[in-house]
This record gives structure tokens, C-alpha cells and sequence, in this order.
């Protein structure tokens, strides 16, 4: 697989720095709800499995959204070979939408990626089947893309009822334990004098540059068939100079795990625990990396006298993955040198904590 290369005719992209002051709004556009460097377009990339009667709910908020929103767009939804009628569905009900079946499943990455390739607009919305947007979703969005380092941003998800948050702007811990990606934040009041930066963005509803997202490959293939594959490119994001951010006015609904939920437990918790030791192996430094293994291999020998072998399961597919890892980690050193760029996961920890100093906030 081909990781982080420049697709044909995709022109270079612009410098950047973790610590510039370009984080603000400029200029003016013809139309009073957004902008995007004088222009506004969105490609919407939904990967689907089995989700006709989640297309049938939601599909209707994306079109409000985006017409709301005034820009040239279109819908590209991505068939994991599904066994219900979806394909048909669309065909027959959306024909404006570009439908493109996998024909074996393959998983969120591979998935996404055939549509975030074909995607023809500047800006790209990765949106999971399950989510619904409200009707002024985008609009707060654009000024973030004023600024060439941004990467993208996300917007709150809340639950099907509207009285939870599920995810806010992403928050991490690094520690001999590893990567935290669980963790979320959200400010005690809105602001809008501070762009608040997210760790990442979740895969449910990322909105991205696509230059930039093709300059990274888009989401890693590596972490098929789900989890981890949104934090993963959200470090890398960050990794060459460029940011992610969460705008709290943008607002989305989502029934959480649609599909995921309907699998075997052990199984996804194994798949889990590999991806998450594929993270720590991809951007911890070496002396952190040390640490982890201790801490796996601890927790591997407790989970066994108690019965129970997924991190052992975890680490033997793991282990069948080392020579693609390396891949990864070499493509993505390769793109750093490229722009010159040599930050790390600690680099995006450190600054997340100095922008968001100023303001009272909390975790969940």
C-alpha cells in the first residue's frame, strides 16, 4: 500500500508551525454563511454496512445541512458489501449520490478511503452512517479553514436524545500506561476568542482538508476493520505541523456504534486492544515505548491468571502486523522530512494544555 504520496496533479501544500498566531477568521465571502479561501465545497464521504434504515433517518439531515450551508457538494456513500438493501435503496431514492460497493467487507479504513479518493471538493466530511446533522452544522466550521495549518475540525456529538455528550474536543494523557484516546473536553463556557484544539477528530463526523488528508494517505488501512484509526490520523495530522479542532456550536446527533455493537464482544475488544498497541508503537518515543511493554506484559500475565486471553490475542495479531507498523512509521518520518516538520505526540500534548490554560474546563 501506498502511504502518505502526493496523488497525481495535487498541488504543494503550504508551511506551518505549532506555535503560529494565524489562528484567526479573515476576509470576506459573497455568501453571508461561510467561506473557504473564496470558495465553499464539501465532499460527504459515508461509509455504509448494513445501515439502510440508518440512511432512511439520516440522510435527509445531510442534505438540510449542506443546503443550508449554500455550497457546491456532493454525497458519496461507500457499500461495505452490505447484505441488506442499501445499494438499492440509494439507487432508487438518492440518485444524485455517488455509490460505491466494496465487493468482499472490508472494514472503516478501507472503506472510507475508496470515497475520500474519489471525493472532487475542497473540503472532505467524514460522517458515519448513525449521524445526523443539525441544519446549521457546517457554518461555524469554515473560518477554521482560513488558516493553511488547519487540518479539520469536528463538532459535538450528542445522543439520540440531545441531553448527553458523547464526545467534545479530544483530551489526552501520556503515560508509562501509553496514548490516552478516551478522554474528552469541553469548555465550562463558549468562547469564541480561542479555536480550541482537539487530540483528534472522531471518524463519526470529521470535517477535513482534502489536500492535506490525501497528503497523509487518508486513515490508516493498518487498523481495519475498526477502532484507533481516527486518533492514528489525527497524530499524524498534528505530527507535520498541522491542527485539529472542535467548534461546540457545530452540533450532531449519534447513536453510538450502530454496527459494532452487533459483534461479538471478545472479538471487538481483541481488535481493540491490537489497535491500541499499534498506536503506542507508531508515536511513542522509544523510551516511553519501553515503558508500555512493560505495562502490556504485566497486564497480559494478570488477565491470564484471571482467565481471560484477549491482550495475549491482541499481541499475537500484533505481531503478524510488526513489518506493516514499520511501514507506517517509516511513511510517516518520510512525510516530516519532506515538510521539515519533527513534532511529536508529546509536542500536540503540551500544546493543547497552553491553549487551553486560559479557560475553565472539564474532562469526562
Amino acid at each position: 500500500m501506498n502511504r502518505y504520496k502526493t496523488p497525481p496533479g495535487l498541488p504543494g501544500e503550504e508551511e506551518s508551525h505549532l506555535t503560529s498566531q494565524a489562528e484567526s477568521s479573515a476576509g470576506k465571502s459573497s455568501s453571508p454563511l461561510g467561506r473557504l479561501g473564496g470558495t465553499n465545497s464539501i465532499s460527504v464521504v459515508i461509509p455504509n454496512y448494513n445501515g439502510k434504515h440508518l440512511l432512511e433517518a439520516n440522510l435527509p439531515s445531510i442534505y438540510a445541512a449542506l443546503k443550508f450551508a449554500n455550497v457546491n457538494y456532493e454525497v458519496i456513500v461507500v457499500d461495505d458489501a452490505s447484505a441488506d438493501d442499501s445499494a438499492a435503496y440509494i439507487k432508487q431514492n438518492y440518485p444524485d449520490i455517488i455509490l460505491l460497493i466494496n465487493e468482499s467487507n472490508r472494514g472503516f479504513s478501507p472503506t472510507i478511503n475508496k470515497g475520500i479518493f474519489a471525493a472532487r471538493h475542497e473540503l472532505i466530511l467524514a460522517l458515519n452512517s448513525d449521524v445526523q446533522l443539525s441544519d446549521n452544522y457546517f457554518i461555524e466550521q469554515f473560518k477554521y479553514f482560513d488558516s493553511a495549518e488547519t487540518f479539520g475540525v469536528m463538532g459535538k456529538i450528542v445522543d439520540i436524545n440531545g441531553s448527553k455528550v458523547q464526545d467534545g474536543a479530544k483530551y489526552t494523557r501520556i503515560s508509562f500506561k501509553g496514548i490516552k484516546t478516551t478522554l474528552n473536553y469541553l469548555p465550562s463556557e463558549e468562547t469564541s476568542e480561542i479555536w480550541l484544539p482537539s487530540f483528534f477528530l472522531s471518524g463519526a463526523n470529521a470535517l477535513m482538508n482534502r489536500e492535506k488528508l490525501w497528503m497523509l494517505g487518508g486513515f490508516d488501512e493498518l487498523y481495519a476493520p475498526y477502532y484507533y484509526e481516527d486518533a492514528d490520523l489525527g497524530i499524524r495530522a498534528w505530527r507535520v505541523g498541522w491542527k485539529c479542532y472542535f467548534e461546540s456550536k457545530s452540533i450532531c446527533i449519534h447513536a453510538h456504534s450502530s454496527s459494532i455493537s452487533k459483534l461479538k464482544p471478545e472479538k471487538v475488544r481483541i481488535i481493540a486492544e491490537r489497535n491500541r498497541i499499534t498506536l503506542n508503537h507508531l508515536h511513542l518515543s522509544d523510551r516511553h515505548l519501553s515503558f508500555f511493554k512493560f505495562w502490556l506484559r504485566v497486564r497480559c500475565c494478570i488477565k491470564l491468571i484471571k482467565g481471560d486471553s484477549t491482550i495475549y490475542k491482541a499481541m499475537q495479531m500484533f505481531g503478524k502486523d510488526r513489518v506493516l507498523v514499520k511501514q507506517s512509521k517509516k511513511a510517516l518520518i518520510d512525510l516530516q522530512t519532506k515538510y521539515n516538520k519533527y513534532f511529536t505526540v508529546y509536542d500536540t500534548e503540551k500544546y493543547i494544555l497552553k491553549k487551553t490554560e486560559s479557560i475553565k474546563y472539564r474532562i469526562f
